[in-house]
């Protein structure tokens, strides 16, 4: 039986908790003196298909001194010539690394979003650790049948299972970008930003642009930004995941072979995001935004869970889906975008686009849902909320199901058809026209089968409809913009009418100098009119 004191256990207790915790502020005396060394990085070990790699965190400006770009690893650009022992340059891999090439209008861009966004993330960059005896075939690190005694990289470990530790960064060690160099590139021209205050803007192969430059004060003045937190940019943190060049026992060839293959995987085992999918996830696109909400609180598409397609940006014939998330984002961005309200809302070139503020987004929202309540009010989809079928609104004619004939090949039940609708009604607005104007025409159209793509008395077979192919034609799109606006109110100048008529000429070429009218007949070019107005 234990019979210390309540008061001879307390002091035991206290006792011990004051030894742990002179254990931990010694634990973190050691660590920090480690950490603080100019020559080694603090890394985690991890291991995957074989080969030990380094996890840490290294600062913005530690990135910027000591990571090269991949291009310029001699491991990657050369190999042995097995007459001479000599490196020789390597077509194989040159061939590899042309095909990743450096995208160097990138730079300013991604310089720009580091210093604009408070909220810029960058993920890991996957990098190459190489010691110059790595391209030296006659260093002592080879043995007589030319493999490496030893790894390319120097661990020490700092825990007893060696999972933790300093990897040794010496003057000589080399480190290359294997993937990330843009991000890499984007790292280095913002802190050039920030230290000199402009920085040249390049072209895709690296070349100075003219009269074009970013300057700090602009950028700041625009932004209203913190130039004091600014200077604090290159002290911000990233992951980096470090790969040695060699292994101990691997051949010159072996560790070439391996780091290639490394090179082409992470550059081709990455899976992009579809649109649908960058739709759902945007936070900054204001199109997206809206377009994700109407998706989920429009009567329309509440009728059934199917209605919109979340992933994917095009609908298969027999699918009951109404539309597609990125439709809905591209008909937001035509229809509100002819607003000059919105015009902030779009990116500047290859730039992200900015967050709008939430009244904006209400706005916008209130918008655009404010179209597809007219659209819902349209013939045919009033017979769809009734019941009928979307798939058979969308199939072409020749398309037959067995129990419901062949379909009608509705423009509407088309993406490029929506897009193409929602920014002519936005232009038409734009213009002046009324809401309900608009729609009481597009109500007609709808009524007398004038939406049908694939029937050779509407303006939109050979624009939207490839007769040849008996399939839908995207290449139209613009075409069938400056359709609608005429069928509902007319293009302005003769100019644009005159364009018009050519491009549905060009749109009905059947054969040499043969082109066919809205009546299903051969005629002249000439003959091909504009369809009659509303």
């Amino acid at each position: 039986m234990d019979t210390r004191s309540a008061s001879d256990l307390a002091a035991e207790m206290e006792e011990l908790t004051g030894l742990r915790e002179r254990q931990i502020n010694m634990i973190a005396r050691f660590l920090d003196d480690s950490i603080a060394r100019d020559d080694a990085l603090f890394v985690e070990v991890a291991q995957m298909g074989g080969s030990p790699s380094y996890i840490a965190s290294a600062s913005l400006e530690w990135i910027r001194n000591q990571v090269s770009l991949a291009n310029t690893m001699p491991l990657l650009k050369k190999s042995i010539d097995p007459e001479t022992g000599k490196l020789r340059i390597d077509e194989e891999s040159i061939e590899a690394i042309s095909q990743r090439a450096i995208d160097w209008s990138r730079e300013a861009v991604l310089a720009k979003y580091l210093i604009e966004r408070d909220n810029h993330k960058f993920p890991p960059i996957l990098v190459v650790l190489s010691q110059p005896w790595v391209d030296d075939p006659e260093s002592d690190k080879w043995d007589e049948d030319g493999c490496a005694k030893e790894i390319s990289a120097t661990f020490r470990a700092l825990d007893g299972r060696g999972r933790v530790g300093m990897l040794e960064l010496g003057p000589l060690t080399r480190l290359y970008a294997f993937d990330g160099q843009h991000r890499v590139i984007g790292i280095d021209a913002a802190l050039k930003l920030i230290t000199y205050g402009r920085l040249d803007v390049r072209d895709k192969e690296g070349k100075v642009k003219r009269d074009e430059v970013l300057l700090l004060d602009a950028i700041v003045a625009e932004h209203n930004l913190d130039e004091a937190q600014l200077q604090q940019l290159g002290a911000e943190r990233m992951g980096v995941e470090i790969i040695p060049a060699v292994l101990k026992g691997e051949s010159r060839e072996d560790a070439q072979r391996r780091v290639r293959s490394i090179f082409t995987h992470v550059n081709k085992q990455a899976s992009p995001l579809t649109p649908g999918e960058v739709a759902q996830l945007d936070e900054d696109n204001g199109f997206a935004i809206v377009a994700r909400r109407v998706a989920v609180e429009h009567p329309l598409f509440k009728t059934t869970k199917s209605a919109v397609n979340f992933k994917n940006s095009t609908i298969s014939k027999r699918s009951a889906h109404i539309t597609t998330l990125q439709t809905l984002t591209e008909m937001a961005k035509g229809y509100l975008l002819a607003d000059n309200h919105y015009s902030d809302w779009e990116a500047k070139g290859r730039e992200l686009a900015r967050r709008p503020s939430d009244a904006e987004l209400s706005k916008g929202r209130s918008d655009f849902a404010q179209l597809w309540d007219y659209i819902n009010e349209m013939p045919t989809f009033q017979a769809i909320n009734r019941g009928e079928s979307a798939s058979r609104y969308r199939r072409f004619g020749h398309e037959v199901e067995r129990g419901s004939g062949g379909g009608k090949g509705h423009l509407l039940l088309r993406p490029v058809g929506q897009q193409a609708m929602a920014q002519a009604v936005g232009l038409l607005r734009a213009d002046g026209m009324h809401l309900d104007d608009i729609f009481s025409k597009l109500h007609v159209l709808d009524s007398r089968g004038a939406l049908k793509l694939d029937a050779v008395e509407n303006p939109w077979w050979g624009v939207l409809y490839d007769f040849n192919g008996q399939r839908m034609s995207i290449k139209g799109r613009d075409t069938a913009v400056k359709i609608f606006r005429h069928l509902v109110s007319g293009l302005p100048t003769e100019k644009e009418r005159r364009a018009l008529r050519e491009l549905l000429a060009d749109a009905r070429l059947v054969g040499e100098n043969e082109y066919r009218d809205y009546s299903g007949e051969v005629v002249q070019r000439n003959k091909i009119t504009l369809p009659v107005q509303i």
